[in-house]
């Protein structure tokens, strides 16, 4: 059991911990961190424009945006998504295993 002079011991403890200013990351440490990945949908080599919103929305949230594409014959595709506004880089899987979804 704990004596009265230990819980005022134990309180003032909480008082003094909850006082305490907590480091707050500044937005721009936190800006550095942050980076999104959109998944490029493609059909016959040709860019699905309606999921450049993955991109649309990465640009919201700010940060680096990396797009990925893949399927057969994907390097045209990919020099395309390159000049998409506001992705910094290209991931590209050249893979006839992706043309077809399996679900």
């Amino acid at each position: 059991m704990i004596s009265r002079a230990g819980l005022s011991v134990a309180c003032q403890a909480r008082i003094q911990l909850r006082s305490r200013p907590r480091p707050v990351a500044s937005l721009s440490a936190l800006a550095r961190l942050l980076s999104s990945l959109a998944v490029l949908e493609q059909r016959d080599g040709k860019l699905n424009h309606g999921s450049l919103g993955a991109v649309t929305a990465a640009k919201e949230l700010g940060g680096s945006i990396t797009g990925f594409v893949a399927g057969a014959n994907v390097k045209v595709l990919a020099e395309e998504a390159a000049k998409v506004n506001g992705i910094e880089k290209i991931i590209a899987v050249n893979n006839a295993a992706y043309n077809k979804a399996s679900f």
